[in-house]
């Protein structure tokens, strides 16, 4: 079934979904995008699917961390940060800040992805009862952007666009043991289910100031 039949209809549901996804701006867009391809990207085994966890952490300039999305996976947790970005996207692994370099020579600054879903591993794992080899970051981008120079995969993170994100689970799906069994799942299904209960808009909002605070240094 093509997406636009979907969109008509045949799948019901999609255009509200598509319709409050675009609501939260081009970043909830680039989230839900995520969200839809992996639940209908035919991935093999158990999946379970959520998106903008707020996760509690003890240490940090704000009380939780928001993953944008997270897969849960008989071989592991995928933690996984959008960038809704169009232009050139330069970075490297110990560089704090990263640069979108838009058409006309524009330049924007944003906050180095890895170490930002860095935190959010370690806020998971402590929660949830993890351990970090279980875990797997991604960084995912726009279909809309050019990777000009950012670091390879390794074995603590993958940087990608979204096109490819499907092939690069795969592949590490396929290279992976199991790691969670049939029981583990079902607890950490309960653990997150209750952690989506709580990201209410009131508690992402005041999460949003928080970063707004630190950021500017307020």
């Amino acid at each position: 079934m093509s997406f636009i039949a979907r969109l008509k209809g045949e799948e019901p549901g999609l255009f509200r979904k598509v319709v409050v996804a675009m609501r939260e701006g081009t970043g909830g867009l680039g989230e839900y995008l995520i969200e839809y391809g992996i639940e209908h990207g035919k991935l093999p085994g158990r999946i379970e699917v959520f998106r903008n966890v707020l996760v509690p952490r003890k240490k940090g300039p704000t009380d939780e961390s928001e993953v944008d999305v997270l897969l849960l996976h008989e071989t592991g947790l995928y933690v996984i940060e959008s960038k809704n970005y169009s232009g050139w996207i330069f970075g490297s692994e110990g560089q704090r800040q990263w640069t979108q370099t838009l058409e006309g020579g524009k330049k924007e600054r944003f906050y180095n992805p890895i170490m930002q879903n860095r935190a959010h591993v370690r806020a998971l794992a402590a929660c949830l009862g993890v351990e970090r080899e279980q875990m797997r970051s991604y960084v995912v981008f726009s279909e809309r952007c050019t990777l000009k120079k950012v670091p390879d995969d390794c074995e603590e993170y993958v940087v990608c666009r979204r096109p490819r994100l499907l092939e690069r689970l795969r592949a590490d799906m396929a290279s992976r043991g199991t790691v969670f069994d049939e029981a583990r799942m079902d607890e950490l299904v309960e653990k997150i289910a209750a952690l989506v209960e709580g990201s209410t808009k009131a508690a992402k909002d005041a999460h949003v100031e928080q970063v707004k605070r630190y950021v500017s240094g307020r």
